[in-house]
C-alpha cells in the first residue's frame, strides 16, 4: 500500500528501505516476491515539487563539473526515475579486475557474482531482456582492439513509479511512506546495529525500527546521512579520514570528432533497433579489454550521434527546428529532463537567425522528417528514446562515454548550513583528471586505426590533436551518476560496504546505490546498480530464512 504519511510515532518492521527510485523499487517488489514484509521511505511526495528539491540543494565546487542537485535528483514517487534517460547498460568483465595502470581499481566481487541478477533488473527496468552482445549486420571485423558487439537497452517505460505504483498499492507486504524524510540513524549506545531510522514528516517525527535498513536514496544522498552519522560516531565508516564520501565519480563523456563510414550504409547497425524482446537497442563501440592494457586506457564506449543541436553549422533543418523547441524553457522542459535539455541548447548567445534559416531551406522534407521523429519519440508504443538523423555523406558526431579514474581528493563532504530538516548540506567536489582526458584521447585514436585498418571508415578530429586533451576537459560534467563515495570493499579500512553490500562493522546497515562501486566502467550506473539490489535481497531472504529456521519456525516463503 501507500500512504501520504508515516502515522505512528513508532513504527515496526521486517525491513526498511529508504528510497523508491528505481533501485528502491527493484529491491521492494524482489523482497516482496520472495515473501518479506517491507517499509519504504520516501522523502517526496507522488510529483515533485520545488520544496522537495530544495532540500537536496548541495554547494557545488565547481558548477560547470557537476550539475545542480536540484536537477540531477528527484524526490517523489519514483525518485530520479522521472528525469533517467532509460539506457541499461551491463558491466564488462574488465571493470571488477585490479589494474596495475588504474589506481585504486579491482572490485571484491566478480562478473559472475552480478550475472545471475540481471535478468530480473531488466524485468523491473523495463528493458527487455538480458543480451547485451549480438553481432553487427552490416559492419564486418574490426580486428582484436575495437567491438562493435556490445548493445545498450532501452527501458520501454522509464517514469517507473508508473509501471510499479499499482503493483505497490495493491501489495500486501510493502508499504510505501511519503512525505517521509530519513534524518539519522540511532545506533543505540553501541554504535554496532541500527536500532531506529529518525523520520521527518509533516505530523513531526517518528522511528521506524527494522531487522535491516537498506539506503537506497542515491549515491550523493545516501553518503550525506552517513556522513552526518559519523560525526556522532567517528570512527564508523573508515574513520574521518577515510573512504566515506571520497572517490566521487561518474562519466566523462561529449564529442571531438565525427565518424565518417566509407559505406553510408553502415550506419544502421549503430540507430535505434526494435528487438525480439520488444524494446530499443542500440549498438556501441567498445575497447577491448586487451587493448585498454595494452595502451593503459580507461574502459570506454562510442556511438555515433548527431551533432550538436545548438550549433547552426550543421545545416539540419530537423536539428533546428528541435533546438528551437528546446530553448525555450517550458517546452524544452516537457520534452526531455532539464539536464539534457541544457546540455542540448548549450550556452548562450543563441544563433537563433541561423537555425530559422536551416528550418525554412530545409522545408518541407525537415517537416516531413520532423512528424516522424515526434511520432516516434511521444506517440508510439514503446516511444523511441531519441533519433539519429541520417544522411548520405555517412558523417555523424562520434560521442565517447569513459570511465573516470577514482580518485579520492574527488569527495563529497558536509558544510556547516542544514537543510528545513535539520540535515547538513553537502559540498560537492567532482573532479576530472589528466588521465581521464589522455584516455579519452588515445581510445579515439585506437577506434580510428580500427576503422581504416579495416576499411569501414575514420575518425576527423574537430580540434588541432594536441588541443584534444583540453577540449575533452572542457566538456567534462556529470552529477547524474553518483559512483564511487560507499565504496564495497574487503577492507573496513579503505571500503564502506562489503561484498554483501553491509557497512562494515554495523550488523544490519546496507547500501543499495551506485554508490558501492569501486570503479565506473564505461556503462551507465542505474542497471548493474539495480542487480546488485537484486542480489542483496535474495541475500537477506536467506539471512531471514536461516534465523527462522534456528528459532523453529514454520517458513513458507517464495524460493531463492
Amino acid at each position: 500500500m501507500i500512504l501520504e504519511r508515516l502515522p505512528a510515532r513508532e513504527y515496526t518492521c521486517d525491513v526498511c528501505i529508504v528510497g523508491s527510485g528505481p533501485v528502491g523499487m527493484a529491491l521492494a517488489l524482489e523482497l516482496e516476491r520472495l515473501g518479506r514484509h517491507v517499509v519504504v521511505l520516501e522523502s517526496g511526495g507522488t510529483n515533485a515539487d520545488p520544496e522537495g528539491s530544495e532540500a537536496s540543494r548541495a554547494v557545488i565546487v565547481d558548477p560547470q563539473r557537476h550539475a545542480q542537485m536540484e536537477i540531477a535528483v528527484c524526490r517523489a514517487l519514483g525518485g530520479t526515475s522521472w528525469t533517467w534517460g532509460g539506457r541499461c547498460v551491463a558491466l564488462d568483465s574488465v571493470d571488477f579486475e585490479t589494474r596495475s595502470y588504474v589506481p585504486h581499481s579491482g572490485w571484491p566481487i566478480g562478473q559472475d557474482d552480478i550475472e545471475p541478477w540481471y535478468a530480473k533488473a531488466a524485468g523491473y527496468l523495463r528493458c527487455g531482456d538480458a543480451t547485451f552482445r549480438s553481432q553487427p549486420s552490416h559492419l564486418g571485423g574490426l580486428g582484436a582492439e575495437v567491438s562493435a558487439e556490445f548493445l545498450e537497452r532501452w527501458s520501454a517505460e522509464p517514469r517507473l513509479a508508473l509501471v510499479h505504483r499499482r503493483p505497490i498499492e495493491r501489495s500486501q507486504r510493502i508499504t510505501l511512506f511519503l512525505n517521509s524524510t530519513v534524518t539519522d540513524l540511532d545506533f543505540g549506545g553501541g554504535g554496532r546495529v541500527v536500532e531506529s531510522v529518525l523520520v521527518a514528516g509533516s505530523d513531526g517525527k517518528s522511528r521506524v525500527k527494522a531487522r535491516d535498513v537498506i539506503l537506497a536514496a542515491g549515491g550523493v544522498e545516501t553518503t550525506r546521512l552517513l556522513l552526518a552519522v559519523q560525526r556522532r560516531w567517528p570512527d564508523h565508516f573508515g574513520g574521518t579520514d577515510g573512504p566515506l564520501g571520497r572517490y566521487y565519480m561518474g562519466h566523462i563523456s561529449g564529442k571531438i570528432a565525427s565518424i565518417v563510414f566509407d559505406n553510408p550504409a553502415d550506419i544502421a547497425d549503430f540507430d535505434f533497433e526494435l528487438d525480439r524482446s520488444g524494446t530499443y537497442v542500440r549498438r556501441r563501440f567498445v575497447v577491448s579489454a586487451a587493448a585498454q592494457q595494452t595502451h593503459g586506457l580507461l574502459n570506454t564506449a562510442f556511438f555515433p550521434d548527431n551533432p550538436p543541436f545548438y550549433d547552426p553549422r550543421h545545416r539540419s533543418s530537423v536539428l533546428s527546428a528541435v533546438f528551437l523547441a528546446l530553448a525555450i524553457p517550458p517546452i524544452g522542459r516537457r520534452l526531455v529532463s532539464e539536464a539534457i535539455r541544457i546540455a542540448h541548447v548549450g550556452s548562450k548567445p543563441y544563433h537563433l537567425g541561423a537555425h530559422l534559416r536551416n528550418v525554412l531551406l530545409g522545408a518541407p522534407r525537415g517537416v516531413q522528417d520532423l512528424v516522424k521523429i515526434v511520432h516516434g519519440r511521444f506517440l508510439a508504443e514503446p516511444r523511441k528514446p531519441a533519433f539519429l538523423v541520417r544522411n548520405r555523406d555517412g558523417r555523424y558526431a562520434l560521442h565517447y562515454h569513459a570511465e573516470q579514474e577514482p580518485n579520492p581528493d574527488s569527495r563529497v563532504v558536509l558544510t556547516g548550513e542544514v537543510d528545513q530538516f535539520g540535515l547538513p548540506r553537502v559540498a560537492i567536489d567532482l573532479r576530472f583528471t589528466q588521465r581521464d582526458a589522455r584516455s579519452v584521447v588515445d581510445s579515439h585514436q585506437v577506434l580510428d586505426a580500427a576503422l581504416r585498418g579495416n576499411r569501414i571508415g575514420r575518425l576527423e578530429y574537430w580540434y588541432p590533436i594536441e588541443q584534444l586533451p583540453d577540449r575533452v576537459l572542457a566538456q567534462a560534467s556529470d552529477g547524474l551518476h553518483q559512483v564511487g563515495t560507499t565504496r564495497m570493499g574487503q577492507d573496513a579500512r579503505n571500503s564502506v560496504v562489503d561484498t554483501d553490500l553491509k557497512v562494515h562493522g554495523v550488523a544490519n546497515l546496507y547500501v543499495a546505490s551506485s554508490s558501492v562501486f569501486p570503479t565506473t566502467g564505461q556503462a551507465n550506473s542505474t542497471y548493474p546498480a539495480t542487480a546488485l539490489a537484486i542480489r542483496l535481497a535474495h541475500h537477506l531472504n536467506r539471512e531471514a530464512v536461516g534465523i527462522e529456521i534456528q528459532k523453529g519456525r514454520t517458513v513458507n516463503h517464495a524460493p531463492c
